[in-house]
């Protein structure tokens, strides 16, 4: 069944409630073949008034919850290292190939976490403001889950407006308006529909290096870190075309860098 992004945004960003709007993200990434979906606070967040929490907002089952929190398992699990230290989606069965394996602990943990019937996970690594990482955990209790680079890029999306929604709401520090140039709107949108930095250059008559420094001041304008997050945010504030919802695919694989 499709999932129709544009109108993922409409509903989420009219949601009444924090709580309403994680509903409608369980609908939309239920119809994807993800039942369980959890939104944690990796670091403090000074701009939400709130200390780190696993969980925070969940449908993961309760007994696993309980569990996890009781083995203090915040501190070993190997997803959240992994968000810690990358940006972007990446599939839970990718970290088996993390350089030098994962400790014993690990293991058990992601062994455990299957036999709670949180199957066929994806990681998500979301930026706030300086230093605020949050942390998604997406799985399907039957399993059987389409790992495509579509569905992929769509979880990310999804979960990502969500993120938005969710700052949005939370924040205890003043809204900040988000202007972005003309020229700037223009490169976004290109990148929205795919178009690569050469290519963009090449459409509006700019080099290839001028494109990348609209991208960097856009990045700073909207605090993200990634071309996804981008796209999806200045969606979301209406700075580009909502009909605009080809994101560019998120990395299928594992891949580790330095914050």
């Amino acid at each position: 069944m499709a999932v129709d992004f544009a109108q993922f945004v409409s509903e989420t960003n009219r949601a009444p409630t924090v709580e309403d709007a994680f509903g409608i993200l369980e609908t939309y990434l239920t119809v994807l073949g993800f039942d369980r979906v959890v939104y944690s606070l990796i670091t403090d967040h000074p701009s939400l008034d709130r200390r780190r929490g696993h969980g925070i907002l969940r449908n993961y089952p309760d007994d696993w919850m309980a569990y996890y929190h009781a083995k203090d398992y915040i501190d070993v699990d190997p997803v959240i290292k992994v968000i810690r230290h990358t940006s972007g989606a990446f599939l839970w069965h990718d970290l088996d190939f993390l350089k030098g394996g994962l400790t014993r602990n690990e293991l058990t943990l992601m062994h455990e976490a299957r036999e709670a019937r949180l199957l066929d996970g994806i990681g998500l690594s979301l930026h706030g403001g300086p230093g605020e990482i949050v942390g998604m955990g997406v799985a399907s209790s039957s399993g059987g889950a389409d790992f495509d680079v579509d569905t992929l890029s769509l979880v990310y999306a999804l979960c990502s407006q969500f993120h938005i929604v969710y700052r949005r709401m939370e924040t205890v520090c003043a809204p900040v308006i988000v202007q972005l140039s003309a020229r700037e709107r223009e490169v976004l949108t290109w990148t929205a529909e795919g178009k690569s930095r050469t290519a963009i250059g090449e459409i509006l008559h700019i080099s290839d290096q001028t494109v990348k420094t609209y991208m960097n001041r856009i990045f700073a304008k909207l605090e993200v870190n990634s071309i996804q997050l981008a796209v999806v945010k200045a969606i979301a504030l209406g700075l580009i075309s909502p009909a605009v919802t080809h994101v560019r695919p998120a990395r299928a694989s594992l891949r580790l860098s330095p914050k």
